[in-house]
């Protein structure tokens, strides 16, 4: 049995992914990936209308699927939504020990040290 991470979706980014996925065959779910590089060690990529994985999170009429791997690079996290004149764009925020880049989406976690109690 998979444990739960936390991981949160604002009522914002609910309301564009909800947008978003409504233009697929499967509205109302999207899959949350990590790719290696960018700016920082990992890049979030949201695929829309896909179910890779198991529920993460859900708000507002979306469901967030991902990998566990994917989750657990995600712990504590929550992804928003931010709408300008110049633009619109998702973004990760966390805890004070992840280095988010300015693109929001790519961050860098400080390894977890496995000689601890778990």
């Amino acid at each position: 049995m998979a444990r739960h991470i936390p991981f949160q979706i604002t009522p914002q980014a609910a309301a564009e992914l909800i947008r978003q996925a409504a233009l697929t065959s499967r509205p109302g779910v999207a899959s949350l990936e990590l790719q290696p590089g960018g700016c920082q060690s990992w890049v979030l990529v949201i695929r829309t209308g896909v179910v890779v994985g198991e529920p993460v999170a859900r708000t507002d009429g979306m469901t967030l699927w991902a990998h566990q791997d994917t989750a657990n690079h995600l712990e504590s996290m929550h992804l928003d939504h931010r709408h300008d004149l110049r633009g619109g764009g998702f973004i990760l925020r966390g805890p004070k020990d992840v280095q988010f880049c300015t693109c929001g989406v790519a961050f860098s976690r400080p390894a977890k040290d496995v000689t601890q109690g778990q």
